[in-house]
Formats: structure tokens, sequence, C-alpha cells
């Protein structure tokens, strides 16, 4: 199962702009929603009071001197009685005198009130006040008809306001992108650098806050780099110093195992020249990881693997007498490799190969034309999870070693731009080891 996809800062930048943009979104449509509201209310409102002002004369008019007053007509079904207004003109105790068609279904307030509003369950009302005549008109307005009217004009607002969600998203990712493009730069540039790259990165033309980040990484890789270089040094140092005076010590013991004058003696001797080949093998082996962690692989211009190969398997080829098969292309295999770099990664596997297989047992070293090189062992097959650290420094198996062999080759390699990996059991086989350096 693949690790969840971890959300970038630039989409979590937007993301958390948005929602900053989305709140003040909905405030600023809040407020504009109670703006509309209260305009509203207060020009049909203004419309009640002008329309009371213009009938109540022609209303208080029509009434004759001593007429009857009327209860009002019933309602008819061609107007709406949500959306028409209604109208009734009273007198100071009152009495309704004249009254509009849907007066009738229309609930008025059960007090006057001149010059005022009142709100009922139907309807807002406006009472005028009295005329010479006694008379005060009231001018109903449906209360369901104004809330109609502002959903209507709210959600003609909020529709085109609601586009302004996903465009204003896309910006703020694209203007966030944009911004964190100089972060996006010096992240491609530390990926450009090789392992053992620990110069400073140019802080030039960055954002100050950037700027002060590369700083802290700078100072960080110095601190870093000084650290590796003492630590090479030392192991380099080390290494050579104790060339010498073990080569010597096998001269010595070898001299003195020649000349042994009871078994005893030559035992503890071959015993102690054991010893020194193996220290010799660990010199050997740390002078070859310091050049590993100077760099070393890529080649400046391109060798011939199949005229480089006997020669690095002449060393290995003297104590291993019979036990190595070489086979090799017929036509030139040319490799982008460093040819010391190529020594040692194939000096490693062969030593790998002949350290971990039986002692009787033929290690196949092979070259195709296409530069795969595979060099086969028989033995034990090696687990799947132990395949995948035998690359580790000091990763050591059963059969012995010093567990930096595979680290040197596949480090060297992987420095070469050139594919090392294992097999085991080897192909078409039930038991052994491949190790398998693809060069082209």
């Amino acid at each position: 199962m693949s690790a969840p996809r971890r959300p970038s800062l630039a989409r979590r930048l937007a993301t958390l702009v948005s929602l900053a943009l989305l709140a003040i979104w909905l405030v600023s449509v809040t407020s504009m929603g109670l703006v509309l509201r209260g305009e509203q209310e207060e020009l049909y409102d203004q419309q009640l009071v002008a329309s009371a002002e213009a009938f109540l004369p022609v209303l208080s008019g029509s009434v004759g001197t001593g007429a009857n007053p009327i209860a009002g007509a019933a309602p008819t079904h061609e107007a709406d009685p949500e959306e028409a207004l209604v109208y009734r003109l009273v007198d100071r105790s009152g009495t309704v005198l004249l009254s509009s068609p849907l007066a009738g279904i229309a609930r008025f307030p059960d007090r006057l009130q001149p010059d005022s509003y009142q709100r009922t369950e139907t309807h807002v009302v406006y009472t005028s006040g009295f005329n010479a005549s006694g008379h005060a008109v009231q001018f109903g307005d449906p209360l369901a008809e104004r809330r109609e009217a502002w959903r209507e004009s709210f959600f003609a607002f909020l529709l085109p306001m609601l586009m302004i969600l996903p465009l204003g998203y896309l910006l703020v990712r694209w203007i966030t992108k944009l911004a964190l493009r100089p972060l996006g730069e010096v992240r491609e540039e530390m990926a450009a650098r090789g392992s053992h790259d620990l110069s400073p990165i140019d802080a030039s033309g960055r954002p100050a806050e950037l700027a002060d980040m590369i700083a802290t990484l700078n100072g960080f890789m110095a601190r870093l780099s000084q650290a590796l270089d003492g630590e090479r040094a030392f192991a380099s140092n080390a290494a050579h110093e104790l060339r010498t005076p073990v080569a010597v010590a096998l001269a010595q013991v070898q001299r003195l195992e020649a000349n042994a004058s009871t078994p005893e003696d030559g035992q503890r001797l071959r015993a102690l020249h054991t010893a020194l080949l193996r220290m010799s093998r660990l010199v050997a082996r740390l002078l070859q990881l310091a050049r590993a962690d100077s760099g070393i692989g890529p080649g400046d211009a391109s060798v011939d693997a199949v005229r480089l190969l006997p020669h690095i398997l002449r060393d290995a080829g003297l104590e291993a007498g019979e036990r190595l098969k070489l086979t090799l292309p017929e036509t030139p295999v040319m490799v982008p490799v460093d040819a010391d770099a190529f020594a040692i990664i194939v000096g490693n596997l062969v030593d790998n190969a002949l350290q971990h297989s039986p002692p009787a047992s033929q290690v196949d070293v092979a070259l195709s034309e296409d530069g795969l090189l595979r060099v086969t062992n028989a033995g034990q097959p090696v687990t799947k999870d132990m395949l995948q650290q035998l690359t580790r420094r000091f990763a050591r198996r059963e059969s012995g070693g010093f567990g930096l062999g595979l680290h040197i080759a596949s480090q060297i390699a992987r420095q070469a731009g050139v594919t090392l990996d294992f097999r085991s059991p080897a192909p078409d086989q039930t038991d052994g080891f491949e190790a398998r350096l693809q060069l082209l």
C-alpha cells in the first residue's frame, strides 16, 4: 500500500486563505441580506404612507353624511390575497366605513394608532392621521409579498456571488504557487545535487524568509561537511598508516612460519598470518570506503569493460585458483564509468562471491554486449529481508566479512549512474546468489 500523499504547502496556504475569504464572504453576504431587508422594509413603508395620503381624501369624500357603515364586500378571486394591498376607512371609534374587497381576510390591529405602523400575523398596517371629517385610512401590505420580494432580490444577488468562491480559490491557488516558486527552485536545486555536494546554496535574489532559511541550511551543511571531511580524513590516514606495518608484519610472519621449529609454533604463526591477512583486507576496504565517500564514480571518458575485466580479475584469480570463470563478448563494451571505480565495484562483487560460496564451487563472471555484468556464485539462498540490507554499511552475514564490500560497490555504482541489484536464488537455479551490474 502506497503512503498517503501529503498536502503541499501551496495547497495548504491556498486552502487557509480561501477559508478566510469564505468567512469574509459569508459575513458580507449576511450583512448585505440584512441591509437589503431593511431597505426593502423602508421602501414598502414609504409606499404605504404615500398610498394612505393619496387615498384618504378620495375615500373620505365617498362616504355620504349619515351613511350606514359597511362591513366590507366579499373578496374577489381575481386578486392574490398574498400580494394585493388592502385598505379600510375608519372613524375615530374604529368603525369601518369602507374597505377593499380582500380586507375581510386580512388581519388588522385591534387598536388604532394614528400615524404609525403595526405588524400583525399577515400584514404590516399603516394607519394615517384623522382628517377634518374624523376619518383615517389603514393600508396593509402582505408580509408574504415582502418576504417573497426579499428572497427573490437576495437570491438574484447571491447566485452571482457564489461564482466568486471557486474563482477566488483558483486565483488564490495560482497566486500561492507563483509566490512559492522560489521555494520550489531551491528544492529542485537540492534534488539535483549529488550526495557529496555540500556546497552553500546561493541565497541572492531570494525572498527574505527563504534567504534566512537558506542561511541556516548553509550553516548546517558547512558543519556536516566539516564533520564528514574529518571522518574521511581519519579513515583514509589510518588506513594508509596501517598498510605498511601490516605488510611488514605479514612478511615477517611468513618467514617465521617457514622456519617454525615445532608444529605448535607453526599453528600459532598460521593463525597470526590469517589475522594479518584479514586486517590487510580491512585496510583495503577502508581505503576504498574513503574513495567512495569522496564521490568517485563517473568517468571523464568511456572505458572498455571487455579489456578491463581480465586485469581486474587477475589479482582475485591468483588467490581463487581455478574457481573464476570469465565470459566476455567479442565486441568492446564502452561504459561511462571511471576505471578505478569500475575496478573497485567488480573486485568487491567477486570477493563477495568467493567468500560466501562453498570453497570448491565456481564463480561465474559474465559480461554481455548490452553492458550487463553478472557475478554468480553457489551457496545457500539469501532471504528477501537480508537482500534489502546487504548494501547497508557493516551489514554482515553469517559466513563472515566486514559488511563493507557490497556497501562500497553499491555507493560507487549509484554515484556512477549505473544500476546494481541482487537476486537470490540465482536465476534458473534453486540456490546461489547473483549480483547484476547494468552498465549501460
